[in-house]
């Protein structure tokens, strides 16, 4: 906000909600100075706070704001917001009960309108939206694994599979398994390493697995994916998706995540990189004959949203991941209701305000306008 600017009598009234170490330090973060910073054009009330400043004996938050300077927090009582922005992720053990049990609570207030409903689960995703035929066939095959059994099982139909942690995030507990000559071969990220490992049979799988603190009891398994490559290495995309002042969902880009030299796992966190898909689609072009665009892409993805929003509820925002195979078939590899927003480093401008944080805010702005405009309220 600009010094000695005001928006606290303004409407609606925005609470983000956060997880406690947010405000850890009393440091500042870049989603919250870039959100302040878009609020400059949208000019809402805003305020953060987490599972512990909320008092239900007054209805009232003990919020953190930031200062006129987008430099410190200050702290300040707010009586309940008219929506909460939901950005409440990674949630520690100790502050798990409270955060669910908070948000069934203030899901019960009928004044209370929710941007972002509910966590998107790898394997609840899937069974709803194989429902639908029309987002049937973006859907790789995927099944919730109970034993080494249902591995073996997806092996005989499919010899290159994708392990997937139902807890994982940032491709840190994304495993790759294939079928060869001489049994398996299992790669996957641990403690900073890229790790490929060959086993002869299954039990060997098991126990390569128990190294690494995971059981066939907690993956789900999902048809692997021939991703395209670009310079010799797998990339999928990133497609942030945020609804406008409008209430329609928009893309805001389409990111290619190229894995890094020798590995299978392309988030830009464990050492890939990341560029615009339209910049490499010439490139990508040369090499795969059949290539969706990157309109084409952005468009199946604006579909995949308003199917998740059927089985799921609302949400004002997503990241979208999608995988391209060698022949040019789109796959929905998962869907993410709080995805990373911050605008990436060469690829988009990081000085001005982002449009990812700036339709938030007039989306929120749209819900509260429809919902005062409503007869009796």
């Amino acid at each position: 906000m600009n010094p000695g600017t005001d928006y606290s009598h303004l409407r609606p009234l925005i609470g983000i909600f956060v997880n406690k170490r947010f405000f850890r330090n009393q440091n500042v973060t870049p989603f919250a100075r870039k959100l302040a910073q878009a609020n400059e054009k949208a000019k809402c009330s805003i305020f953060f706070f987490s599972s512990q400043h909320v008092n239900w004996k007054t209805n009232t938050i003990n919020a953190y704001v930031i200062d006129s300077n987008n430099q410190q927090w200050l702290t300040c009582q707010q009586p309940f917001p008219d929506i909460i922005y939901d950005r409440a992720t990674g949630i520690g053990r100790d502050e798990k009960a409270a955060v669910e049990a908070l948000r069934v609570r203030f899901k019960k207030l009928s004044q209370i309108q929710f941007i972002n409903s509910c966590k998107l689960k790898k394997w609840q995703l899937y069974q709803k939206l194989s429902k639908h035929k029309t987002i049937n066939k973006y859907l790789p095959a995927t099944t919730n694994s109970r034993s080494i059994e249902d591995i073996k099982a997806m092996l005989a139909i499919y010899d290159y599979l994708f392990l997937k942690s139902s807890g994982g995030s940032g491709g840190k507990r994304v495993f790759a398994l294939e079928k060869n000559e001489n049994g398996y071969c299992f790669r996957y990220y641990h403690q900073g390493l890229h790790l490929k490992r060959h086993v002869s049979n299954l039990d060997d799988l098991r126990s390569e697995m128990k190294k690494i603190n995971l059981t066939p009891q907690r993956v789900v398994i999902q048809q692997g994916i021939r991703l395209l490559k670009y310079n010799n290495r797998p990339l999928d995309l990133r497609v942030l998706m945020v609804k406008n002042k409008n209430g329609d969902w928009k893309a805001i880009y389409n990111q290619a995540r190229v894995a890094p030299k020798g590995a299978i796992i392309t988030n830009a966190s464990l050492g890939g990189e990341v560029k615009n898909f339209s910049d490499i689609y010439s490139a990508l072009k040369k090499r795969y004959a059949k290539i969706p665009s990157d309109k084409q892409i952005k468009d199946i993805c604006i579909i995949i949203a308003r199917y998740i929003e059927k089985e799921f509820g609302v949400f004002g925002e997503m990241g979208i991941d999608i995988a391209v195979d060698e022949t040019g078939k789109v796959w929905l590899l998962e869907a993410n209701s709080k995805p990373s927003k911050l605008p990436e480093q060469g690829l988009e401008d990081t000085l001005g305000i982002s449009p990812q944080f700036l339709m938030t805010l007039e989306y929120a702005k749209f819900l509260y306008a429809k919902k005062t405009s409503k007869p009796n309220n």
